[in-house]
């Protein structure tokens, strides 16, 4: 009994975390008019131009989107596409600032393992249901950087390519 207790109170703890990141809060596949509840930035989204030939990516700090994180440095990416949110992704581009995506990744996804930890590159899935959930460490210029990405089977072929436009955030 005592065990479960416990365990409940740690999911609890865990889930009010993520309840407090709005990175973590839209869904993919949401309407940009409800994920700018989240998104202020969506809040002048206009399509028009974009049509379904184009997805549109934004890029803003991360650490304003996800309170009680470690994402100081890292920035968060929103791609829309047809008006829905399509991807969500969490960089770090700062070489010299090591694990800050491994860190949020562990604290509010899973556990990415040991092996990532290291300065070296390499992936884990982390894909639950139907999201698509990857955490990665790449190799850019001879320098280790790292990647956080989101999206579904029904999005995925709109969130990487040559057909995504980058907007304001």
């Amino acid at each position: 009994m005592r065990n479960f207790v416990i365990l409940t109170f740690l999911v609890l703890i865990s889930q009010s975390k993520a309840y407090a990141c709005s990175i973590l809060n839209v869904d993919i596949g949401t309407s940009v008019s409800a994920a700018s509840e989240k998104f202020d930035f969506l809040e002048t989204f206009d399509p028009s131009p974009y049509g379904d030939m184009y997805s549109v990516r934004f890029t803003i700090p991360a650490k304003d989107y996800c309170e009680d994180s470690n994402l100081e440095n890292a920035d968060l990416e929103v791609i829309v596409y047809n008006s829905q949110i399509a991807g969500i992704n969490v960089l770090s581009w700062d070489p010299n600032v090591k694990n800050e995506i491994y860190d949020f990744t562990n604290s509010f996804i899973g556990s990415v393992g040991e092996d990532l930890k290291k300065d070296r590159a390499g992936i884990k899935d982390l894909s639950l249901g139907n999201l698509i959930i990857v955490y990665s460490k790449y190799e850019h210029q001879e320098q280790i950087h790292e990647l956080l990405e989101i999206t579904n089977g029904q999005f995925s072929n709109y969130v990487i390519g040559e057909a995504i436009l980058d907007a304001n955030g």
